[in-house]
């Protein structure tokens, strides 16, 4: 699921109703005309059963409800002639509660679908992380530690493409910051020698307002210093001053030209990083890590492999329709009674003009450079 909530406002749900109606499917939108009174199995009556025609079956899942009261339910029965259907209930819901549902009902009776719910939303969760790695535009900043005398290091799970690497000599274990009418003082466990004007960075402390990076103000003491921040009052009872300094990007046959013991060479800073590309993908450092140095990782991301209907998306809305198209490319492609090559091949189309006409427009904001220039990997 995109985390926390997505770039957008548009749900799973959303884009599968219009896949729904590309593929000229049956669809759920309508409400309860009975009550929720009790949590557990309970048949409820609906308004419509679908349109234009039913599209409830047992296994469909549908959304029930809005906001906190908000569930997906699957249908256990159907009874077409009372218009209700049953299900169980985790929470209770009124008469006119929402009941939605992309539903995919063709031959769904049989056994046999022409597509199924989990199918298409297979599909939309491929189609986006497709376009996120045709057009990375969603990022995200992690920190983590270099593992004693490893020189190959873990990614991030959700990592698309290394985009920079930092690290830092020096480290400040710090045992209190205090914010008070924007003005930080920080207090470290031992001498800081940090001097007027200095820049750093705070990060790995359990209050995330205090993370970013600043001028030091005014040095207090050889273990405490101040500096200004805009937020509100707030105290943090530990955290660490880094200051990242970017690593030269580099690969292993560079580094064997100019060392070539460099693998069995213990090193207490790291200057270059390698990508590793075979088997995992990991990056690697120029020696082995003597201690557990602090590393900043900027990385183009992915979402999940799956989706339900409530999740929201790392794609912003403005382009969600390229992912759409990818999907209904997915759809048009698939063997035997959905497949139809003339219309997978024009939203294989719609989608590569979506995925250049992105890039171009990072490219003139400066962003994304080097993706631009590569062109669709479709």
């Amino acid at each position: 699921m995109a985390f926390p909530a997505g770039s957008g406002f548009r749900t799973a749900l959303s884009l599968m109703y219009e896949i729904s109606f590309a593929l000229v499917e049956d669809y759920v939108y309508t409400t309860l005309t009975s009550a929720v009174t009790s949590v557990g199995a309970a048949t409820v009556s609906v308004a419509s059963l679908g349109f234009p025609r039913s599209a409830l079956y047992v296994g469909a899942q549908l959304l029930i409800d809005t906001g906190i009261n908000q569930e997906i339910v699957t249908i256990t029965a159907v009874n077409i002639g009372a218009s209700s259907f049953t299900a169980v209930f985790t929470l209770t819901h009124a008469i006119g509660a929402q009941v939605q549902g992309a539903t995919f009902p063709v031959q769904a009776s049989s056994g046999d679908f022409f597509y199924s719910q989990s199918e298409i939303l297979g599909y939309i969760a491929r189609a986006q992380n497709q376009f996120l790695a045709d057009v990375p535009c969603i990022f995200s900043l992690n920190t983590q530690f270099v593992q004693f005398g490893q020189i190959y290091q873990q990614l991030v799970c959700n990592a698309i493409e290394i985009n920079r690497i930092a690290s830092s000599v020096m480290t400040i274990p710090i045992t209190a910051l205090n914010r008070t009418s924007n003005l930080v003082t920080a207090v470290s466990a031992s001498p800081h020698n940090l001097t007027t004007d200095r820049k750093f960075s705070i990060y790995n402390t359990p209050d995330p307002s205090f993370v970013g990076a600043f001028k030091v103000g005014t040095i207090i003491s050889p273990t405490s210093w101040s500096y200004t921040q805009d937020a509100p009052d707030s105290s943090a009872p530990d955290g660490t001053a880094v200051l990242w300094l970017r690593l030269l990007e580099t690969s292993q046959e560079e580094l064997s030209i100019q060392n070539p013991f460099w693998r069995n060479q213990n090193i207490t800073r790291l200057r270059a990083f390698f990508e590793g590309r075979t088997g995992v993908y990991r990056w690697g450092v120029d020696g082995k890590p003597a201690t557990t140095l602090p590393v900043e990782i900027l990385v183009s991301e992915r979402d999940t492999d799956t989706l339900e209907m409530t999740d929201y998306f790392l794609v912003p809305d403005v382009l969600l329709h390229f992912c759409k198209y990818k999907a209904l490319e997915y759809c048009w492609s698939k063997d035997g009674e959905g497949r139809d090559p003339i219309r997978a091949k024009y939203c294989a189309m719609r989608y590569d003009r979506g995925v250049h006409a992105t890039q171009r427009w990072l490219n003139g904001m400066g962003v994304n450079v080097e993706a631009a220039t590569q062109g669709s990997t479709r």
